[in-house]
């Protein structure tokens, strides 16, 4: 059952900024309606939060988080899947996406309040799609995550209703998007849009919208800014943070020449927001201390020594819904403690894969994703090659589905671009396939 506006924006009695964002005559076809259901004991844990995300220590090579055992402890006691398991952590086996996908129930603290349950579910560009469980305060504290980036460059964000303090830019053939207020921003707008021009009622309105409202800060993956960057828009934000996919140094320089601003390169995943953010390029500082990070071998549950390179692993968060213990991203890299800060040195998290259509438009690899999971796949293969040509691969227990796949991808590559597929019995594929790659470069 949909929800009101009074009960999304609980604390935010004047509606009017949110009005005016939606119905502008400039405004997309907005397909979805968000707030951030904030009630006053949950804008307190936020506001708390954001007062000691900058100001709470991390830890050394030879050291835990002091909050490490107390944290344990409480999901052995709270959290059906960590029941009974032990309170130190060299005693913890590692969990993995297909943990959180199969049983997302498993994962919910008994101290949780069902009423304040959030879902989200990912694109799946890395894996097949998941159902993600928040709670206000946890999905609300992105945006003290961001301050704390934000505050090393010197840049604040403004306070008060009445203008527009961050725009996610996407660009996809289709995607959920919405104009919000956050009640943590004292009623800021905060809005969601999508470049393609299908979704306003005339192209040139993507611009006009954007450059009267005049964000602050622009979200949004490289491929989304690139778009925005051929729009040419008259804007004046303070920052643009990219994430979803690695930033290159030639697209970052294009934007930081054209937006006049910082670009921040954030690695974040949809399991617990925010983890680190680039400085130079090859090493991500951390931006959260109730999140450890470790580095273990990929096959063996067996952590690394310091310096050594693997795979990622997370343990903490402060999402009640999805609490993490020992969570292997998939993303590869070593930790280096300097001067009590950790960094993420040379990760190797989703690169961008350029793709476009006969015009040389984009085409965003998230629209592939979610087109395939619809599809009774077990994985697939998409590559473009100099032509623009698509060779597709497909592993299925239904071969019949090869029509479907052809017909899908002509749709979103349009005519002009030559698709081939090829569907092989599931079981055929034994070593993980490259699900995207292309011949040519961003």
């Amino acid at each position: 059952m949909a929800l009101s506006d009074a009960e999304r924006f609980p604390l935010i009695q004047d509606l009017s900024h949110l009005r005016s964002l939606q119905q502008d005559a400039c405004a997309p076809s907005f397909n979805f309606r968000s707030g951030d259901r904030l009630q006053s004991h949950h804008l307190q844990q936020v506001t708390r939060y954001a007062a000691t995300i900058g100001k709470q220590p991390f830890w050394n090579d030879d050291t835990q988080p002091t909050w490490m055992e107390s944290y344990l402890d409480w999901c052995a006691r709270t959290v059906p899947f960590y029941k009974g398991r032990a309170t130190t952590l060299s005693a913890q086996p590692t969990i993995s996406r297909s943990d959180l996908q199969t049983t997302p129930w498993q994962f919910v603290s008994s101290d949780s309040n069902l009423d304040d349950l959030l879902v989200y579910q990912t694109s799946g560009t890395t894996g097949a799609p998941m159902d993600v469980i928040f709670d206000p305060v946890s999905q609300a504290c992105w945006i003290p995550q961001l301050e704390s980036v934000l505050n090393r460059y010197g840049i604040r964000l403004s306070r008060g209703t009445g203008h527009t303090a961050i725009a996610l830019i996407c660009d996809q053939q289709s995607t959920l998007t919405y104009a919000s207020l956050s009640a943590y921003l004292g009623g800021a707008g905060v809005i969601k849009v999508n470049l393609n021009p299908l979704e306003w009622k005339d192209p040139d309105h993507r611009k006009q919208y954007l450059e009267k409202l005049n964000p602050e800060i622009l979200t949004g993956d490289p491929f989304a800014f690139l778009s925005l960057l051929a729009l040419a828009p008259r804007l004046s934000p303070k920052a643009l943070v990219s994430s979803a996919m690695k930033l290159t140094e030639g697209v970052r320089n294009k934007l930081e020449s054209f937006f006049r601003c910082p670009v921040l390169d954030i690695y974040s995943l949809t399991e617990c927001r925010m983890i680190a953010v680039a400085e130079g390029t090859h090493r991500h500082r951390a931006i959260r201390p109730e999140l450890f990070l470790e580095i273990f071998d990929p096959v063996h549950d067996i952590p690394l020594k310091p310096g050594e390179r693997g795979e990622l692993v997370i343990t903490g968060g402060n999402n009640p819904f999805l609490p993490l213990i020992r969570y292997r991203t998939g993303d590869f890299c070593s930790i280096s403690i300097d001067n009590s800060i950790p960094y993420l040195i040379d990760l190797e998290a989703r690169a961008p894969v350029a793709y476009y259509r006969a015009d040389h438009t984009f085409v965003n690899y998230v629209d592939i994703s979610r087109t395939m999971t619809e599809l009774p796949l077990a994985g697939f293969s998409v590559h473009q090659h100099t032509d623009k040509s698509v060779t597709f691969k497909g592993w299925s227990s239904d071969a019949s589905i090869k029509p479907l796949v052809h017909e899908k991808l002509s749709t979103i590559f349009g005519t002009g671009v030559s698709v081939d597929v090829t569907i092989l019995p599931f079981d055929s594929q034994r070593a993980k396939p490259v699900t995207y790659a292309s011949d040519f470069k961003i």
